[in-house]
């Protein structure tokens, strides 16, 4: 055997407390060193050879309770080498009579101050293991357990050999303070050899999780109660724009968030402890969360779906970890929203023919949707550009917005822009340098300060088309928000350019339809009306629909002779073109009679002949006609119907009463059976004449009907003649709800204080 160096005093008896502590110390910065179980037991093994040992072995139980993972120094490396092979080939019994084994099973410590040669042999594994120890001399040794949280992990033994003589110096064994320093150490690396091995099977767990999860499509990430990421794979370094997953468990906890603006379907912003990984710490129990992700550098945005589920330690049942999958539903989400907007843009596009008002309402919706602000531009009819809609998500820039429009209007030969697109049919995306060229294309000092005060962060500009004619562009931009607008945004800008282009241009030729109708509809009409002495005539036309065929309600007031008038009212069949032929033959038939010095009834049987001369069709008519002749104290009025409803006469204490005998309608059948009636009208009465169209407003579920119209009537007396036209008007209106479904004519008569002689 080769020989034993001489080595230092023991540290027990012969060096000073502070010795002791030195060694504490340099222990505690060894065990703090590593997080491998195995390089620590070295380093704690390493400590005591030689100043307090010749030898040091390390045990520990495996999980199966042996005694397998042994770290041997000594000062000589051979007995390491052979002491290691030993262990290797006859692994201790843990139920064994061996200290360490008697150790680890009591967790108490024993000095074996002197150990003789018999003593060996007595817990010697085996015959080789007897001749071993004593071969090289074991004569002393203190064995401490290793206990760290309350388990028993293994043992430190260490030993001192008997050097060979004569060369050789007695060494003193060991004793109690020994003993004492002994079980310090023990604990200190029981503890920094139980992290070591809970970190390095956190690894090996990190590692099976991570070949588990690494090709996973969903990002995860595991993140503990202080909200630190301990496990991210390459998905969700991708996903949260991390260059690596060692990149996102490196960051500190909170900061990850503060790259995203992170909002709910709704538009709220949502905050950290908001998120279903927080809230399962807070002791909630959430259900998956569709969160609107914008990243705050770029404008992004990202539709994600977040499921978080606990992991708790199987023994306290307290959650340890929250397992975060997030599920990246960009493009399903922007697919269904792309298909609800554009279903309720048709629906905006198709709810009125007015085309300017559509429009605003275009804009309204697009903003704050799928944009900030949104601005629509036509060529009118001298091929200028008009701005004829624009909405921002904020009131001060839409002001702002509004402004820049009127100062600097749109002009047709810039090279960028609006112009540009109108010119060249194609959309634009306007972002970065692009966005900086479109911003400069200001025309002074004052454009340019506006330009930038709006803060567009992207901009896309898309024609509007028909027949691949273009007729118009659509703006969007992004300012406000935080949010971008990309490639992928531009499908959804350019689909909603070519249906706003056909709708926009079928509401304009309505619209150029709707004033030649409006225009022939009062070329239907009295221009004015004549004024008769003492009386007052108040006439209303209000049409059915918003851009509307010519009607056939019609009324006229004309001289009949000095001293008498004819008031008209009726009512054409149908509407358009055949309607409005009617009207005017209608019209002008009535006075052509009046001039021949025909009665009121010899004029409706003149129009009935005119109207069945006419081609085959249904020329049927319905007219109220009135001769009224001034008296010198009132009026007297010889009314004839003809199939109309008959005026309603009300007195100056609001009773109303139907005057007139029905007649037949005019273009029917002859010959048509029409009486005359008189009746006087005196001061204070007020006579109405109506068309169908008063009482059937609202029909069929809230029907004015004669009854409402009579209750109307009862205000006449508290109104002035105009007021209490107006006053019907509303109210069947309101019955229509706002949609006449045929035209509404009024016509008012009631005497003033003014007499024939005075005229």
């Amino acid at each position: 055997m080769p020989e034993v160096e001489p080595v230092a005093a023991p540290i027990a008896g012969q060096s000073t407390r502070m010795d002791a502590v030195e060694l504490l110390v340099e222990a505690g910065a060894a065990l703090a060193s590593s997080l491998d179980p195995h390089t620590t037991m070295r380093e704690v093994a390493k400590l005591t050879v030689p100043r307090l040992a010749d030898i040091c072995v390390i045990d520990l139980l495996d999980e199966q309770g042996r005694i397998n993972d042994v770290a041997v120094v000594a000062a000589e490396d051979e007995i390491a080498r052979g002491l290691e092979a030993l262990r290797a080939r006859s692994p201790l019994d843990p139920n064994g009579e061996h200290p360490v084994a008697r150790v680890i099973r009591s967790g108490r410590p024993e000095l074996l101050a002197e150990m003789a040669d018999t003593s060996l042999r007595t817990f010697a594994e085996n015959a080789t293991h007897a001749e071993f120890m004593i071969a090289h001399n074991y004569r002393s040794a203190v064995v401490a357990p290793l206990r760290a949280r309350g388990r028993t992990l293994g043992a430190i033994s260490i030993l001192r050999l008997e050097p060979s003589k004569p060369f050789g110096q007695a060494k003193r064994p060991y004793g109690q303070e020994d003993l004492e320093l002994a079980l310090e150490l023990a604990r200190r690396a029981a503890l920094a050899i139980d992290n070591a091995r809970l970190f390095s099977d956190l690894r090996r767990l990190e590692q099976r999780l991570e070949a588990i999860l690494i090709n996973v499509a969903e990002a995860i990430t595991v993140v503990d109660r202080a909200g630190q990421t301990v496990f991210a794979n390459q998905a969700a370094a991708d996903l949260l724009q991390m260059a690596s997953p060692s990149e996102l468990t490196g960051a500190e906890p909170g900061t990850i968030m503060q790259r995203f603006l992170v909002l709910d379907e709704r538009g709220n912003e949502l905050e950290l402890e908001n998120m279903p990984g927080r809230r399962l710490f807070a002791g909630e129990h959430p259900e998956p969360q569709l969160v609107r992700n914008i990243v705050r550098a770029t404008g992004e945005e990202r539709w994600i779906m977040t499921r978080s589920s606990p992991v708790a330690d199987p023994d306290t049942g307290q959650m340890l970890y929250a397992v975060n999958v997030f599920e990246d539903l960009t493009a399903i989400k922007r697919a269904q929203l792309t298909e609800s907007f554009l279903a309720e843009a048709g629906s905006v596009l198709a709810s009125s023919l007015d085309y300017g008002q559509t429009l605003q309402r275009l804009t309204r919706l697009a903003v704050p949707e799928i944009a900030d602000w949104c601005a629509v531009d036509l060529l009118n009819d001298r091929d200028e550009v008009e701005r004829v809609a624009v909405h921002h998500a904020d009131p001060t820039k839409l002001e702002l917005a509004e402004a820049l429009d009127h100062a600097y209007p749109q002009l047709r030969d810039e090279d960028i822009g609006v112009p540009e697109v109108l010119r060249n049919g194609q959309a634009r995306i306007f972002t970065g340098e692009r966005l900086d060229e479109l911003t400069a294309s200001a025309r002074d000092p004052e454009h340019l300060e506006l330009q930038r005060a709006l803060a567009r962060t992207a901009v896309i500009i898309v024609p509007m088309t028909v027949a691949a004619r273009v007729i118009g562009a659509i703006t969007l931009a992004m300012s406000v928000s935080g949010r971008g607008l990309t490639e992928a945004d531009l499908p959804l800008a350019e689909e909603l350019g070519r249906r706003a282009g056909p709708a926009v241009e079928n509401a304009r030729l309505y619209t150029t339809r709707a004033r030649i109708t409006h225009t022939l509809q009062r070329a239907l009409l009295p221009e004015s009306l004549p004024e008769i002495a003492g009386v007052d005539i108040q006439t209303l036309y209000t049409a059915a629909g918003e851009l509307n065929e010519v009607g056939g309600d019609f009324y006229d007031v004309f001289d009949y002779d000095e001293r008498r008038a004819i008031l008209a009212i009726g009512d054409v069949c149908g509407k358009g073109p055949r309607a409005a032929g009617v009207t005017a033959l209608a019209r002008h038939t009535l006075r052509a009679a009046a001039i021949g010095g025909q009665s009121p009834t010899e004029m409706l049987a003149t129009l009935h002949q005119a109207l069945l001369r006419q081609p085959p069709g249904a020329d049927l008519c319905t007219v109220c006609l009135i001769m009224l002749t001034r008296e010198q104290h009132g009026a007297s009025l010889t009314i004839a119907l003809a199939g109309h409803p008959a005026p309603l006469l009300i007195g100056g204490d609001g009773v109303v009463e139907q005057v007139g005998h029905s007649g037949t309608v005019l273009g029917v059948v002859s010959p048509v059976s029409v009486q005359e009636s008189e009746i006087e009208l005196a001061g204070g009465e007020t006579l109405l004449l109506y068309t169908d169209g008063v009482i059937e407003a609202g029909r069929p579920s809230n029907l004015l009907g004669e009854d409402g119209l009579i209750e109307l009537c009862a205000a006449a007396p508290g109104l002035a003649l105009s007021e209490f036209l107006e006053h019907i008007e509303q109210a069947a209106v309101a019955r229509s709800q706002g949609r006449l479904r045929d035209d509404i004519a009024l016509l008012g008569l009631r005497l003033t204080g003014q007499t024939q002689e005075d005229a």
